[in-house]
């Protein structure tokens, strides 16, 4: 059965209706001519049937003979695949040039990333491999990655590893900086109030303090003196216009009580944003560097929308280097729904916009002693205002190096 349909395909076959007063004459002259004919069915006056093509041009004589009419209406098989493949001869072309074309582009490396470094830019390390010769576009085959890694272990000082993958057309590097110690700073200096507050504690550590609990203190004051009393000569160095050996770098704990206010409003009317269903959509094609845009959207395609964009890897296989992309941008058009909320409601949301607004401010190690929450008279019936008060104990001092000039 499978020889049979192989030898079909080969040769091609062609479906043919028969129309005339006595269809069946027409068959039994095919038999009898050693014409196979297989698939015969009815329907209503005419039949149909299936024969291989060389007996196709054979039949002419046989439908005159019986006096019936024969028309081909479908056909399959090898000839008409050639016959077509010959009519779009440059879709066939095109589409091997894309392939030849494909296969060049994944041998290569196009993108070069870097991932791990915080104070060596990544610029550098970007420079020193492509002087090594990673560097978009370079042959894969001609780059050596444990040689890339130790020459720019060497190049680069800052750094305690590298590592380097490829990834179909993608090389990420990967680097380890090393730790290193910060210089400290000696300079002279004095440690003012940062903000403003009521102190509750000072230790100092170095220099003398300049304030004492209980004070109010508003930004910018003077909190611990870089300042040592000064011994009997220190006044003669001063005047021969050397630097003061009295001034030091001032050091301590300054703690004061602080207040923070932050304010937040919701309406009585809130809106809600809905998809309605209606979305614009563009696609392009990215591959070795380049974009090709298939399908283009409008930069406003709705009055509201949100935008969803759907990143594809298309991949030959699990080892392809194929490295093929594709990206749809997704716009859903939005409509706004408004519906009402308690003043209850209103005045928990407005509670919570308000205590984001102040906990932004408020530093890790600060102490909240008391949070005060209060809702204020507005202008407009249908708004509710509330303010947040919180009192916290923190460290305010702030080390500002003194200018010897």
């Amino acid at each position: 059965m499978l020889t049979l349909r192989l030898t079909n395909y080969l040769h091609g076959t062609v479906r043919v209706k028969i129309s005339g007063a006595v269809p069946e004459r027409f068959i039994n002259l095919c038999l009898a001519r050693g014409i196979f004919l297989w698939g015969i069915t009815k329907h209503n006056d005419n039949m149909y049937a299936s024969l291989r093509l060389p007996d196709f041009f054979r039949i002419r004589p046989l439908a005159r003979l019986s006096r019936n009419r024969v028309e081909a209406v479908g056909h399959a098989g090898f000839p008409f695949t050639v016959k077509r493949i010959r009519r779009r001869k440059m879709l066939v072309v095109g589409a091997v040039l894309f392939f030849i074309l494909l296969n060049l582009l994944t041998a290569r490396v196009w993108f070069v990333d870097v991932s791990g470094h915080k104070e060596v830019a990544g610029e550098l390390i970007l420079a020193a491999a492509a002087e090594r010769g990673l560097r978009p576009g370079v042959a894969k085959d001609a780059v050596d990655l444990k040689g890339v890694e130790k020459e720019m272990l060497l190049a680069l000082p800052e750094l305690a590893w590298v590592g380097v993958n490829l990834t179909g057309t993608r090389a990420l590097i990967e680097v380890v900086e090393k730790t290193l110690p910060k210089a400290e700073d000696k300079s002279p200096a004095d440690v003012i109030a940062a903000k403003d507050g009521v102190i509750t504690e000072v230790i100092a550590i170095a220099g003398q303090p300049a304030v004492k609990k209980g004070d109010t203190v508003k930004r910018g004051d003077l909190l611990i003196k870089g300042i040592v009393e000064e011994p009997p000569a220190a006044n003669e160095q001063a005047q021969a216009g050397k630097v003061p050996a009295a001034f030091i770098r001032a050091a301590g704990i300054v703690k004061a009580r602080v207040w923070y206010e932050g304010y937040g409003e919701a309406s009585l009317t809130q809106e809600v944003l809905r998809r309605t269903g209606r979305k614009a959509v563009a696609v392009s094609l990215r591959a070795g560097g380049r974009e090709l845009v298939l399908k283009k959207a409008d930069e406003q395609p709705f009055p509201r929308f949100e935008a969803e964009v759907v990143h594809k890897k298309l991949s030959g296989g699990r080892n392809s280097n194929f490295a093929v992309e594709s990206i749809i941008d997704i716009f859903h058009e939005l409509v706004a729904e408004s519906y009402e909320i308690t003043v209850g409601e209103a005045r928990d949301i407005a509670r919570g916009k308000a205590l984001a607004a102040v906990q932004d401010r408020i530093p890790e190690g600060a102490q909240v002693l008391a949070r005060d929450v209060a809702t204020l008279q507005t202008a407009e019936p249908r708004l509710v205002r509330v303010k947040v008060t919180v009192e916290t104990v923190e460290d305010i001092g702030q080390t500002i190096n003194i200018n010897m000039h």
